[in-house]
């Protein structure tokens, strides 16, 4: 039956459909036809290629009903299976005009039995779903990396941003005018230890235009503990390059730079719209912030503290910044420290990932709050949580 709507309204009362959009599958609504686009398949010389299904729709107004038959529509070549045998998916060669832009090569009639009786479809899913499966697992087996949700990229690009996934939350929700404040800005994180790698992992959502990658050291055994998730083949390699490969994944402005930040090179951090500090040296953390806070280019430094107490450890997670008075107000104390601190259980690499992950996801809350995509009613230079109490201190001043 002829309908006037689209895409969105099927999917709003069909959720199924909403399901294959979200997961990436480029799905339209078209000439009565759903039609899903860019499906993986195997060609009769084991090839992969990609074609396009197209199958008619039941609606009970805006509701698919069960299907009627077992027939559907594609457009490419015949697929096939890893033995070059072709696909048992009934049909044949039918040219059918479906849009003036879509034209079909084959009708697919794939009938399914139980209990040796052929039965109809119970639903329209089930027909989706047993066509994909049965069209699309020999490429997926021959080619793990084979693309069947081609929408991910193409809605990807649409957004104009390095992120490679598209921000369907932020749209969804009529919040991207806040994720949008971000677009143009350039960040760097100098420390790709525990706290600097979750910062990474944050910011690698956002639609940050470049994120630089500052550290010369190695990834340990240790570092593997510290960092988000998993990177294989990573020990040995530089941390930084090992991190903008593995969020290469997540977003194409990611620059690994494989220097430790000193006087010879701190120009670099010029070009840049704000600044994560996550090292552990304090001589260097005064060097870096001295020179950011002079400059006027925003901060937040990161630090912690773990020692033994009587039933295990205790320490505080702390960021300071973001200006000069951040600075002045701040250097050589607890909240600022230069000096190196003495060997402590942090030092012995105990596995606290997620004091890594607490202290960064204060630190992209305070640069989030830098930015006004967060919300700020205090005008603390500094914030110190204490793992004992679960308590955040800081200097109480309100505006």
């Amino acid at each position: 039956m002829a309908c006037a709507f689209g895409l969105p309204e099927l999917a709003n009362h069909n959720p199924f459909i909403r399901d294959l959009d979200e997961m990436g599958y480029q799905v339209d609504f078209v000439g009565a036809h759903l039609v899903i686009y860019g499906l993986p398949y195997l060609d009769s010389r084991g090839n992969l290629q990609y074609g396009d299904w197209a199958s008619p729709v039941d609606l009970n107004q805006a509701v698919i009903a069960p299907p009627s038959n077992h027939q559907a529509w594609w457009r490419g070549t015949r697929p096939h299976d890893a033995s070059h045998r072709e696909l048992r998916l009934g049909g044949g060669a039918h040219a059918l005009v479906i849009t003036a832009d879509f034209t079909a090569d084959f009708s697919f009639s794939f009938k399914l039995t139980e209990d040796g009786q052929m039965r109809a479809y119970r639903s329209f899913e089930e027909k989706v779903q047993t066509y994909l499966d049965a069209i699309t697992a020999p490429a997926l087996a021959a080619y793990p990396d084979a693309k069947r949700h081609r929408g991910i990229t193409i809605k990807a690009a649409e957004q104009s941003s390095p992120l490679r996934y598209p921000d369907t939350m932020s749209a969804r929700y009529q919040m991207n005018d806040v994720s949008s404040l971000l677009r143009g800005k350039k960040a760097a994180i100098v420390g790709l230890g525990g706290t600097g790698s979750y910062i990474l992992d944050f910011i690698a959502r956002t639609h940050l235009e470049r994120i630089a990658l500052f550290d010369d050291d190695k990834v340990h055994v240790h570092t593997i503990f510290r960092i988000p998730g998993f990177i294989p083949n990573a020990i040995e390699g530089l941390k930084v390059e090992a991190l903008a490969r593995q969020y290469d994944q997540w977003h194409a402005g990611i620059e690994a730079v494989p220097e430790r930040v000193t006087m010879d090179n701190i120009e670099r951090l010029r070009e840049f719209d704000f600044v994560f500090v996550s090292v552990d040296d304090g001589p260097a953390r005064k060097l870096i912030v001295d020179w950011l806070s002079t400059e006027g280019i925003p901060y937040v430094d990161c630090g912690m503290g773990l020692d033994r107490s009587a039933v295990g450890l205790s320490g505080f997670i702390r960021i300071t910044g973001t200006d000069r008075r951040a600075f002045e107000s701040n250097v050589g104390t607890a909240r600022l420290p230069v000096e190196n601190a003495k060997i402590n259980e942090y030092r012995k690499q105990g596995q606290i990932a997620e004091l890594n992950a607490l202290n960064a996801v204060m630190a992209v809350i305070r640069f989030k709050q830098h930015f006004k995509m967060l919300d700020r009613v205090s005008e603390s230079t500094w914030h110190i949580f204490d793992t004992a109490a679960l308590e955040i201190d800081s200097e109480g001043i309100s505006e």
